[in-house]
């Protein structure tokens, strides 16, 4: 019998008690500011773990939850779900590239946080684990309780800007290098913006390469949230000739990292090597603010974008697939 005490406090005392013994806490995390402070201390960060892109999942009509797992003092890990209700009641439950862990983990460690994510998300999961792609990541999700649902995981590559720009250009292949060089003999312009008018400005355009080149990506609903939230993280990169833009693309910055999101190139932008020279231009204008890592955002093996991407050589990875629990 407890004297005195509610039942709030009871479940906080039962709360610290299995803390200590060495349970998995998941803490909700409301504040943006502590949200972006751990993102920031994040390992490998990734855009959807961002607070910004869950504001624009929100947008979306998903509700967005962002949680902490500590087991005693350490904050081991953090992950935004988006939850899908119907007329209140959860149906789903998603992580996408996530949970984040905010430093080197033990395969013990990460199974015991995915077995608590199933233990509070029960129902239908999906998860899309930021875990890399191989045996030791689907040993530490298997055992979890989570089965695989697809082997297809995110690809992508990122480029070191801890270097000087010496070594950041040398590092990039020789063809990639000639195209720059070949674009700036008609001396174009490059203009960085962070204001609203530029990004409706490129959002059309991305709109209209949908339609026109029969593509699926992120919607003007989402991006535009995103934005909102964060404007001074969206940077717009726009290639000007003759006082044209004839060519454009936004990369979003989030903790330690930046991340290429969308494109447009017109057909004097792609004369003029658009794609290499504005590439460029975001590996230098990111080292300057301090960014370490810069994600290509994304490769498709086959895809044309993707051979482009590639001959900037960045250090390509691939993550553990999609996996479920029900």
């Amino acid at each position: 019998m407890t004297i005195g005490v509610s039942e709030p406090q009871v479940a906080a005392a039962r709360q610290r008690v299995a803390t200590s013994a060495g349970a998995i806490a998941v803490v909700p995390i409301l504040d943006q500011d502590t949200w972006n402070a751990l993102v920031d201390r994040a390992v490998e960060p990734h855009l959807p773990q961002s607070y910004a892109y869950g504001e624009g999942k929100r947008a979306k009509g998903w509700h967005v939850e962002r949680v902490a797992f500590q087991r005693g003092l350490r904050t081991l890990a953090i992950a935004t779900v988006l939850v899908r209700r119907i007329l209140g009641i959860r149906v789903l439950a998603r992580i996408n590239r996530g949970p984040l862990p905010l430093e080197a983990l033990s395969p013990s460690e990460l199974t015991d946080i995915y077995a608590a994510i199933r233990r509070r998300w029960r129902g239908p999961l999906l998860i899309a684990p930021a875990l890399p792609h191989g045996p030791d990541s689907s040993s530490v999700l298997t055992e979890a309780g989570f089965r695989l649902r697809h082997a297809r995981g995110w690809m992508s590559g990122r480029i070191d800007l801890a270097r000087t720009q010496e070594q950041l250009w040398a590092g990039l292949g020789s063809g990639f290098r000639n195209r720059v060089r070949q674009g700036d003999k008609a001396n174009p312009d490059v203009r960085v913006a962070t204001d609203a008018v530029t990004y409706d400005w490129l959002l059309d355009r991305h709109v209209e390469n949908m339609r026109d080149k029969g593509f699926s990506a992120a919607d003007p609903v989402l991006l535009r949230a995103l934005r909102e939230t964060r404007p001074e993280d969206v940077l717009v990169f726009q290639l000007i000739h003759q006082g044209q833009a004839v060519a454009g693309m936004s990369v979003v910055r989030f903790g330690n990292c930046a991340e290429y999101h969308i494109g447009w190139f017109g057909a004097e932008g792609r004369r003029l090597n658009a794609g290499n020279i504005l590439m460029w231009e975001v590996i230098k204008n990111l080292q300057q603010r301090g960014v370490s890592q810069f994600d290509v955002g994304g490769l498709k093996p086959g895809d044309g974008y993707t051979q482009f991407k590639r001959t900037m050589r960045p250090i390509e990875f691939r993550l553990a697939g999609e996996w479920m629990s029900l």
